[in-house]
This record gives C-alpha cells, structure tokens and sequence, in this order.
C-alpha cells in the first residue's frame, strides 16, 4: 500500500540543541579530570533516553519533588554509565547542569537537512506531521523552528497525555491526518521510542540514525541523513529509498 502520510519526532530527528548536550557533558567531565568523547556521550544519551521514554514519559509530570530528583538522578546514572563515566551520579549531575545554568544554554536549531527534504514530501502531496513528546507549546516551538509551514498535522504528549511509544499518540497523529495506519509512515530518532512505538500502531516505522548508533537494529528501515528520503519523494511512494 503506498504511503499517503510522513510523521516525525521533532528533537534529535528535525532540530537539535545548540549547544548539543553531548557536548555539554564532554565539558563537565573534562572539569572532572576525566575523558569522554563525544561519540560514547551520544551513546549515553541515546540509552538514557530510550529508557526515559519507555518508563518514565507523561508520568514525570505527575510526580512529587522528590520522585522527580529520584528520577533525574536514575536518568543521569543510566547516560553516564553507557558513556563510560564511572563518577557517582550525582556529583558529575551537579557539574553538568551548573554548566547549563552559567552562559550555556541549548537552543532548539533545525537540522540543515530537515526543511528540503519536508518541502519535498509536501510537494508529493503527502500529509506531513510530528509525533513529539513534547508540550502543549509544540506549536510554538515549530513555528520559531520554522517549520510549521510545512505540517498538517502535530501532535504532543503534553496535549493527549500518552507519550511516546504508547501508540495512542501515534493513532491520533492517523486519524487527524485521514489515513489507514498501513498508509503512515514515522521517522524517529530513538528505537525504543519511534520505531517500537509507531510499529505497534500499524505505521511503517523509519529510524534515523544520523552517528551510527542503532546498527544493531536490522527489522526495521535505517537512515543514516533525511536527505536519504528525498528519493522516497520522487519514487514510487511505498519506501523511502532505494
């Protein structure tokens, strides 16, 4: 069946933080005296935040103070440790996020890739959207990314209170778009997340692997840039390459 809708998570897939956390924690180790390059802190992000989408998610909103400090700290504990930083949690926590708060703040940039290639898609006359487990101020956030000329259809966890992988987020997405599950593809930078998620609400899923971090993963469609759907946009319209 041909795909008549393309969906997207927004951060990691369509923009990025500058500066990048990644490099952020590079910097709070080096203040440590220790090594981390930026290829095992994008690998610690990555496992930390496949794991906060899967257990955590919406729930972060509902919690005390002290569930929420308990959580964070888990996050940290799980990012550092697939980074290969051995320093106690919460001592390399408090340099990283004082090193946040003093004059280095990320910003949202979009990804040079991320604007041809929606043009492109939209051009096909397909629906183009975001799944995102962002908050209600999802719109905002896209139109300052300027990207919201570009979509039809955008949907926050903060505004259906499921996220990411529950696949209600991603049936809403479906239905507000018009079309059969089968017809809907997702492109998502996190496994867990984006293609567990948007596979079980019947979508094809497309995992963006920009660092080469989820070669392990061979069940589903892997891409290493967007442009690399720029063929899907002049093909037959049932996959994004090839």
């Amino acid at each position: 069946m041909a795909i008549r809708a393309v969906f997207f998570d927004v951060v990691g897939t369509l923009a990025r933080f500058v500066p990048e956390q990644e490099e952020l924690l590079v910097e709070a180790a080096a203040t440590q005296g220790m090594i981390v390059t930026l290829e095992d802190a994008r690998k610690g992000f990555a496992a930390a935040g496949e794991w906060w989408n899967r257990v955590v998610g919406q729930r972060y909103r509902r919690v005390g103070a002290a569930e929420r400090h308990m959580l964070n700290l888990e996050y940290d504990r799980r990012l550092f440790g697939a980074a290969g930083l051995d320093m106690a949690a919460e001592q390399l926590s408090e340099v990283f996020r004082e090193l946040l708060r003093r004059g280095r703040p990320s910003r949202l940039q979009t990804y040079e890739d991320a604007p041809p290639v929606l043009d492109a898609l939209r051009r096909r006359n397909l629906v183009i959207g975001v799944v995102s487990n962002m908050g209600r101020d999802l719109p905002q956030v896209l139109e300052e990314l300027g990207l919201a000329g570009f979509l039809e259809v955008a949907v926050s966890s903060g505004e259906v209170g499921v996220s990411k992988p529950d696949r209600r987020i991603f049936g809403e997405a479906i239905r507000r778009a018009g079309v059969a599950a089968s017809e809907a593809m997702y492109v998502g930078d996190l496994y867990d997340s984006d293609v567990v998620g948007a596979r079980a609400a019947g979508m094809v899923p497309v995992l963006l692997d920009r660092y080469g971090l989820f070669e392990r993963y061979d069940d589903c469609l892997r891409i290493a840039s967007l442009s690399e759907l720029a063929a899907f946009a002049v093909g037959d319209g049932s996959r994004p390459y090839g």
